[in-house]
């Protein structure tokens, strides 16, 4: 039964890191997004908004288009990162309460309970 438990808590705590691996990954991938925002915007900004020819506009257009998308994997990364969080010290507590469980059990067996 004991090794039952630890199972249940050893799959909720991969399944929680898992999910924490994968909001880092977007959170990483907005970096990267914002990265590319201010290269787009450098190379489309010393000409001046209003004389940007067809291609430091599409430049432009390009790092609006990333802004968002960035902005969008962050929002979304910092979402379930801090929803991991919670999770991992729920299972935590869960760890906490089955190592005192079962230090608990030999004194219960001496006892006779």
């Amino acid at each position: 039964m004991v090794r039952a438990e630890f199972g249940v808590v050893r799959a909720g705590g991969i399944a929680t890191a898992k999910r924490a691996a994968f909001a880092l990954a977007l959170l990483a991938a907005a970096a990267v997004a914002a990265l590319l925002v201010v290269i787009f915007l450098l190379g489309a900004g010393p000409k001046g908004w209003r004389a940007l020819p067809p291609r430091l506009a599409g430049m432009a257009d390009h790092g609006g288009l990333i802004l968002v998308v960035g902005v969008l994997l962050g929002w979304l990364g910092y979402r379930m990162l801090k929803k991991t969080i919670v999770e991992g010290r729920r299972v935590g507590a869960t760890v906490k309460e089955d190592l005192e469980w079962v230090t608990r059990l030999p004194r219960q067996r001496e006892n006779g309970s």
